[in-house]
């Protein structure tokens, strides 16, 4: 029976060299963006003949689009059914991988996304006040507050510099802010800051960890 693998065990596989990634999408999804060294071998196609330049002793992962596609399932079963006999399920599949900031190949500019986009931003912790944080603002006016894992729980603006230098960052900060993933385009986002009225916005990755900042501005042309 195939087995899951999550992102970053895939990752570490791929960055070890020994492993064969499959896509089973359609050859046009695979052409507009796949993971690095990925070949397309569309369930559709999938065919003893199909699978023939790939060494059925190797690990071998099958991935599709996101959670709620089941090719990579049954793609991975059918790699068993070839015999393969180090068949993984990459469950998550390529949204995840791209929504990570992870690289990827294909037609799709990567730089065109919010990941290649995303400024730094200056952080501080929870357990700080907010007279620490006095040499930290910068001309955003913003600081956001992370823990030790980076994964983000609040954010500062300006205006609570004002505050009494003892207050706590865990009292003053502004909780839930807006978060995209780094797989959003340029113009998607720059639509939905628009739409939303908002002037900037944390790029995070899929377990909230901060990877940036976007402010309208780095979006100019994009609307």
């Amino acid at each position: 029976m195939p087995r899951p693998i999550t992102t970053e065990q895939l990752r570490k596989l791929m960055a070890e060299g020994d492993v064969q990634v499959v896509e089973v999408l359609p050859r046009s999804d695979f052409e507009r963006e796949h993971l690095p060294g990925a070949v397309s071998i569309p369930l559709a196609d999938m065919t003893a003949r199909a699978v023939a330049s790939l060494d059925a002793s190797k690990p071998t992962v099958a991935y599709c689009y996101d959670y709620q596609c089941d090719l990579s399932a049954r793609g991975a079963a059918r790699l068993e059914s070839l015999d393969f006999r180090d068949v993984y399920d990459y469950t998550a599949s390529k949204a995840a991988w791209i929504a990570e900031g992870l690289p990827s190949e294909g037609t799709t500019r990567a730089s065109g996304r919010a990941g290649a986009l995303a400024r730094g931003i200056p952080t501080c912790e929870l357990n700080e006040s907010i007279g620490q944080l006095a040499d930290r603002w910068d001309e955003q006016g913003l600081i956001v507050v992370v823990d030790d894992e980076s994964v983000v729980l609040g954010l500062l603006r300006r205006e609570t510099s004002g505050l009494p230098p003892d207050t706590p960052v865990e009292t003053a900060m502004q909780l839930a802010p807006p978060t995209v993933r780094p797989s959003i385009t340029a113009s998607e986002l720059a639509k939905s800051m628009v739409k939303d009225d908002r002037e900037s916005v944390l790029v995070t990755t899929l377990d909230g960890r901060l990877i940036g900042f976007i402010g309208r501005d780095d979006l100019h042309g994009e609307h």
